[in-house]
């Protein structure tokens, strides 16, 4: 989940049937039951009477319970329907989980994805906090997959932005892999965050790895970006 916990997204779980025969799903505010966010339970629910064959998840979050996400995504990937993810302001930490669902993942230039290990908060002896370390590692692992799905780079990579609690502007994350498509704005404001010399630095090394394919991708699909353009926003990670 993100460390931000006193940024707050008012709680929104709506899905509905579309003229053109395609259906939205609103997800707005935290992630997870504990929280009172976004349930696994609840969006099941939203969708349940759902029959489109194509769904547009909208997403604005922080985060939050990090396998309630994976939940989340999990059942949307398996609903045997086009799963088209669109990030109306931010989604961070478990959210950012969520929108991997996406067959296409779809942002506004003025919007941010942003990933990082899991975390907890935890009390014991010696023992205890050891294994709670261990099993916050093989949490790590989980989290990974997603991302990896999408990622154009190597695991160790992926865990070098995760290690820097990275924030990615929708350029970036086209660039990296984790969306596919810029869009135009929304009415949604994205939430500004600041970024660390190291998370830069990690981030900027693996744009100039990855920055070039992607370019070379996105020159033939005009909804996304000319080249000329990717080649000025380059320019500046370099």
């Amino acid at each position: 989940m993100t460390k931000n916990i006193f940024l707050s997204i008012p709680k929104r779980i709506e899905a509905s049937s579309q003229a053109d025969g395609t259906a939205k799903l609103y997800l707005a505010g935290t992630v997870g039951a504990w929280y009172d966010g976004i349930t696994f339970k609840e969006v099941r629910q939203a969708m349940s009477e759902i029959s489109s064959d194509t769904v547009e998840v909208h997403i604005n979050s922080y985060g939050g319970d990090m396998f309630e996400g994976i939940a989340i995504k999990n059942y949307l990937k398996q609903l045997d329907k086009t799963v088209i993810v669109v990030i109306d302001g931010i989604a961070a930490s478990a959210a950012s989980v969520i929108a991997m669902a996406g067959d296409t993942i779809k942002m506004p230039k003025d919007t941010q994805i942003m990933i990082h290990n899991p975390w907890t908060w935890a009390a014991g002896n010696a023992k205890e906090l050891r294994k709670i370390a261990d099993d916050l590692e093989k949490s790590q692992t989980s989290i990974e997959e997603s991302y990896l799905a999408h990622f154009k780079g190597t695991r160790d990579e992926l865990r070098a932005l995760l290690d820097e609690e990275t924030s990615l502007t929708a350029e970036e994350a086209v660039m990296l892999g984790l969306a596919d498509e810029l869009i135009e704005e929304t009415d949604v404001a994205s939430k500004d965050e600041l970024i660390s010399d190291s998370e830069a630095s990690v981030r900027e090394n693996l744009i100039a790895k990855y920055g070039t394919e992607i370019m070379s991708e996105q020159s033939e699909n005009e909804s996304v970006q000319t080249t000329k353009g990717l080649e000025r926003f380059a320019k500046l990670f370099r």
